[in-house]
Order: structure tokens, then sequence, then C-alpha cells
């Protein structure tokens, strides 16, 4: 019963991890931690570019702050500005206690895989 998140690009500027979901009920977890990153200096922050998802009960991804924020509400199968799709980025609006972090939630029991793509906004070193 687990969020078990895989890095697979970590360049100057783009950010991409596989989050596998297994069993996990009722829990918000921290599943990507900016400042682990590469080139992660004051304060970083990224915005979400796409996403992938495959879960079999609803799930969240949420800004960490003091209260989390909703990026994205996931159920079944979908994707989030993939292929032809032309959508804006989802920028981290979350307010007080904001760090950077993003969280995954759900509120039964799930599994399933989340993919999501992210650019490097700001706090990173190599941005100027």
């Amino acid at each position: 019963m687990a969020f078990t998140t895989q890095t697979l690009t970590d360049s100057d500027f783009e950010l991409v991890t596989k989050t596998t979901i297994t069993g996990t009920n009722g829990t918000t977890t921290k599943v990507v931690d900016v400042s682990a990153y590469n080139g992660a200096a004051t304060d970083p922050r990224v915005s979400i570019v796409s996403c992938w998802w495959s879960v079999s009960s609803q799930t969240d991804i949420e800004w960490n702050a003091t209260t989390n924020v909703v990026a994205l509400s996931l159920n079944t199968n979908g994707s989030y500005n993939a292929g032809g799709q032309a959508m804006p980025s989802i920028a981290n609006d979350a307010g007080s206690g904001i760090d950077g972090d993003i969280y995954f939630e759900n509120d039964a029991a799930c599994i399933g895989t989340i993919i999501l793509k992210m650019r490097k906004v700001s706090g990173w070193d190599n941005i100027t």
C-alpha cells in the first residue's frame, strides 16, 4: 500500500515522474519533493505541463501548502495536454505555506499509474 515514484527525466528545464499506486486508502503522500531534483536552489517551483493516468478511484494531484490546493482530479484513464491538445501549463497557485512540493491524495483504495511532466519555472540555479 504505497506510492512509488520514479524519475524519468530530470534535465535543466524539465522533470518527468512516474508514480505507481498500490492499494492506498485515504492517504495524502508527497510524490514530488522539488528540492531533491537537479538544479534546485532557493524555493524551487514547477508547473504541470501534462499528465497521463490510469487509476481505479479518484486521486487528486495537490500543490503543498498550509491547506493543499488541488491542481488536477483524476479518475479512471485519461490525459491532460497530451498528443494534439494545446492546453496551458498548470501553475502552482497554492497560498500560505507553499513549498513547491506535489502530493497525491485518494479517499478510497486505489491502484494505478500517473505520469507527470513538469517544467522547472523558478528557484533553480540553471534558470536566470
